[in-house]
């Protein structure tokens, strides 16, 4: 199963997991100090990989902020 990982969709998983609304997730701000953690974490990844994301535990932990990881999943 191939999914779109489009911004929007980023954007959406991530406020999801970190029960928050979309809209306070710029580029610049540290998922860290949002709350993300090692366990959500894992579990974006598991989900992501699932759908079809070629990405790993470290692509996205090394560098915490919604800017890299739109890079690293390709987000259009």
């Amino acid at each position: 199963m191939t999914t779109a990982f489009t911004r929007e969709r980023i954007l959406s998983d991530l406020a999801e997991v970190l029960d928050l609304p979309a809209d306070e997730l710029t580029e610049d701000v540290s998922l860290i100090d949002l709350g993300l953690d090692s366990v959500r974490l894992m579990s974006l990844v598991e989900r992501w990989r699932f759908e079809g994301a070629a990405i790993d535990f470290v692509d996205l932990a090394s560098e915490p902020q919604v800017g890299a990881w739109l890079e690293v999943m390709g987000a259009q």
